[in-house]
């Protein structure tokens, strides 16, 4: 007699833990997490329209000053990606010497100094860009701006020359 309530017990547990687990994988794969390393993360231009949205929450921009933000960003990015297509073209061939047993040390610079070039190129489509930014912001909003910019170039240059225990930094 005790036997049919254990097993009915032991399957309502089974099905409610059934449908939470179901629940907890639908929630899992029909939501898109916002966060780094989601879905949709490596879609080309999700970083920059992260950094974009970023800026436009961290300034608190009106309706205004968004509008003409995305266009100035849509502006930059239109410029950018030739520049950035040739700078990947460059260091292509310039990594292409490693094929080259005679690589001179002129060569390597003549390529390197392509590469220069192109970030030369790059650094000031940004640098203007952020000048034209900085210039539809309202007073009370520049000290953000400034403390943001920080932050977005920390962002732009994921290199690990300053983390401690990187082995570059090593001497």
């Amino acid at each position: 007699m005790m036997r049919p309530p254990r097993q009915k017990w032991l399957l309502v547990l089974v099905a409610i833990l059934l449908i939470t687990n179901i629940a907890t994988l639908s929630i899992y794969w029909f939501k898109k997490p916002d966060h780094e390393g989601g879905p949709g993360h490596g879609e080309p231009g999700n970083r920059e329209k992260r950094f974009g949205q970023f800026m436009v929450d961290q300034l608190k921009f009106d309706t205004v000053q968004e509008a003409a933000y995305w266009k100035l960003r849509d502006s930059m990015m239109a410029i950018q990606k030739p520049v950035m297509d040739s700078m990947r073209s460059s260091k292509k061939r310039f990594f292409d010497l490693l094929n080259e047993p005679g690589a001179t040390d002129s060569m390597l610079t003549a390529r390197s100094n392509e590469i220069a070039i192109m970030q030369k190129k790059l650094d000031s489509v940004t640098f203007r860009h952020f000048q034209k930014v900085r210039a539809i912001c309202r007073p009370d909003q520049l000290q953000k701006f400034d403390t943001v910019i920080k932050e977005i170039v920390n962002r732009m240059t994921p290199f690990r020359r300053n983390r401690p225990d990187s082995t570059f930094n090593k001497k």
